[in-house]
């Protein structure tokens, strides 16, 4: 396991410290590991091979742990390891359908709030990438995700209802994990792009029913 997982862990890097607590720097590499599917569903995550990694002591490290045990993103089973957390298809359908219903609600009021300067800014980043790829160009997993959240994460902002904000923080992480692992995602990225510049202009246009509507089809799994 250590060279091909030390190459999906960064090593910590001395000057970090100084910003950052150990354990803070311990999760984050980790998390993000996680999140970018770098750290697979199942795959042990070794407390000895952590500390030289990081070179750090098992207080950060298990302290980072529990953090992300807190958060569903890794199981801890007492005498064997630690372990990334699987997930099934159908906890990803429900997250997603959850998802839709907290981003339909929220756009009733976000809507409103978006200027122009955000509206621009984000139809030039998606306008960028829907080019490329007409012309036969490629979207990471990255570029994509990055774009996504960009404009979904204005949304649930944007809005007035606290208790989507909270409901929608409490699955991000999660869902955010399951769009690096979906497949389904790139199978037409010209057209979620597509989608994504109508709902952009929706939102410039003040059209909530026309927002809605994309909206409906175009968060599934």
């Amino acid at each position: 396991m250590a060279e091909a997982q030390k190459r999906r862990v960064k090593g910590t890097d001395p000057a970090k410290i100084k910003k950052k607590s150990r354990m803070e720097i311990a999760y984050e590499e980790l998390k993000q590991g996680i999140m970018s599917n770098r750290l697979k569903p199942g795959e042990m995550i070794g407390e000895n091979y952590l500390t030289t990694v990081f070179q750090m002591s098992r207080t950060p490290i298990r302290e980072a742990i529990r953090r992300l045990e807190s958060e569903g993103l890794v199981e801890v089973k007492d005498g064997v390891g630690t372990f990334v957390t699987e997930i099934s298809s159908e906890e990803i359908a429900d997250a997603y359908e959850v998802r839709k219903a907290l981003e339909i609600l929220a756009v009733k009021t976000a809507i409103f709030h978006f200027s122009e300067e955000e509206t621009a800014h984000l139809e030039t980043c998606f306008r960028a990438l829907y080019e490329r790829v007409r012309h036969g160009g490629n979207v990471t997993v990255d570029e994509y995700a990055d774009a996504d959240w960009m404009l979904h994460d204005l949304i649930i902002m944007k809005s007035h209802n606290r208790f989507v904000k909270t409901a929608m923080d409490a699955i991000c992480m999660n869902l955010k994990r399951y769009q690096y692992m979906s497949v389904k995602a790139f199978q037409n990225v010209e057209k979620s792009m597509e989608e994504h510049l109508e709902i952009i202009q929706g939102i410039r246009e003040q059209n909530l029913e026309k927002v809605t509507q994309i909206l409906d089809v175009h968060i599934e799994f």
